[in-house]
């Protein structure tokens, strides 16, 4: 029965595989013979297999694919008004064998749930005089993402419900202000407040039924957001940028933060070697329904230099502490940042961290490739809580295929006392191949 079992479910694996390749190689014909359709269609796909090796909540492993559609409809002769939309569906061939968040299970998380998700539906307004407008489900990123980002590298992309407004005289101003009342997580809508059945907390002999999710598990948080992102670039290249981001969160009260800095970037070349800086500051105090009381501050250094292809970095990042409350970041690109393994880019740290790391990218002709060192240390105690290394492997065969290979390794020293994960060792690797990224 097991053998049967593991057939089948090997069987549609392959199935759904070859016909998601088959439909896309297939899709620009098609296009060109559904001419009359109205729009323009891109469809996109990126199956990823991940494994995960975790010493404290359980080895897993995940092995999903992700297909989305694109649709764009222009509403006007002059093609100022556009409608953009975009389903996002997950499927999960093996989603009984690992905890997605949506659906708990007891091994490491990979929240990469299986399921339907709208990431896309905005109608902009180009006045083709420096200023745009959008209003709708969209996708929100400033600057590297620290702060607010799309999350993009797991399956369901983070996306606001919001209005933004954004001016680029495409040369020295560039401000962005969006208003939001909701972010749709990478958890999905399928994780709303009440657990399934097939979650284990649904009816755990040990602890009872449980009827509610917990608010950080959501996958939609209702906010009341003032994002203000305005940047200057000299005709140098030296660029400021500041920034004011007023959240309330009205599930995930200690979420209610606001958070307002500085970025500074520069870069110049005065003979075969390019050089680059930042410098960012950032002060973080409770707001709103927010019952925590502190006052938190963040910085980042950077420095790099790149010689032709190659590129090396140098940089420090530390979220301090107030009153047994860090420096948070919920609305973030977390995983592209404080290593990949994911073992201390969470936001439920009471004590801070300093983040010191090393990169190296290097690319020949259709391979790239990036190797990370980081030293993860307390902010409070400077105990050494464990170091991560990182590797990175693509392969661009064309300008819509990808293929990849990440591998990553958490080795715990002093730990975080009862931050658990970060005293238990980690290794997670990734493969992947993705269409139209």
């Amino acid at each position: 029965m097991f053998a049967y079992k593991n057939g089948i479910a090997m069987l549609r694996i392959n199935v759904v595989l070859l016909f998601t390749f088959m439909f896309i190689a297939e899709f620009d014909v098609m296009a060109n013979e559904f001419e009359h359709i109205p729009g323009e269609h891109e469809i996109g796909m990126r199956t990823r297999y991940q494994s995960v090796d975790d010493t404290w909540l359980g080895d897993a492993k995940a092995f999903t694919t992700r297909i989305n559609l694109t649709s764009t409809f222009l509403l006007d002769e002059a093609n100022q008004w556009q409608l953009k939309v975009q389903p996002n569906y997950v499927f999960a061939f093996n989603d009984g064998d690992y905890n997605s968040v949506a659906v708990k299970k007891n091994t490491s998380p990979i929240p990469d749930p299986e399921g339907f998700n709208l990431s896309k539906m905005v109608l902009a307004y180009d006045s083709e005089e420096n200023w745009k407008v959008k209003l709708g489900r969209q996708n929100l990123s400033f600057d590297n993402e620290r702060f607010i980002g799309g999350v993009d590298f797991w399956q369901t992309p983070q996306n606001f419900d919001a209005l933004k407004f954004d001016f680029n005289d495409q040369m020295n101003w560039h401000v962005q202000y969006a208003y939001s009342n909701k972010v749709n997580r990478i958890f999905g809508k399928g994780a709303k407040s009440a657990i399934i059945k097939n979650d284990v907390r649904h009816d755990d002999y040990l602890l009872g039924y449980i009827e509610q999710r917990p608010t950080n598990e959501l996958g939609e948080h209702s906010i009341n957001a003032h994002l203000l992102n305005v940047e200057f670039k000299t005709d140098n290249n030296l660029t400021f940028v500041a920034y004011n981001y007023l959240v309330e969160n009205n599930n995930q009260t200690h979420f209610s933060t606001n958070t307002r800095g500085i970025r500074i970037n520069d870069e110049f070349k005065p003979s075969k070697i390019k050089y680059r800086y930042t410098a960012e500051y950032a002060l973080q105090e409770n707001k709103y329904n927010n019952p925590w009381h502190y006052q938190a501050w963040y910085s980042l250094l950077e420095a790099s230099l790149q010689y032709k292809s190659h590129i090396f970095q140098f940089s420090q990042e530390i979220f301090s502490e107030d009153n047994q409350h860090t420096f948070i970041t919920p609305l973030g690109t977390n995983h592209k940042f404080q290593g990949w393994a994911d073992v201390v880019s969470g936001y439920d740290m009471q004590s801070g961290l300093r983040d010191q790391y090393i990169t190296y990218r290097g690319r020949l002709n259709k391979i790239r490739w990036r190797a990370v060192y980081h030293k993860f240390a307390d902010y409070e105690s400077s105990v050494n809580i464990g170091n991560e290394f990182n590797i990175e492997l693509a392969y661009r065969a064309s300008r819509k295929w990808e293929f990849k290979l990440v591998y990553a390794a958490y080795k715990t020293n002093e730990g975080l006392g009862d931050f658990g994960q970060a005293n238990h060792d980690l290794t997670t690797w990734f493969a992947s191949v993705a269409y139209n990224i």
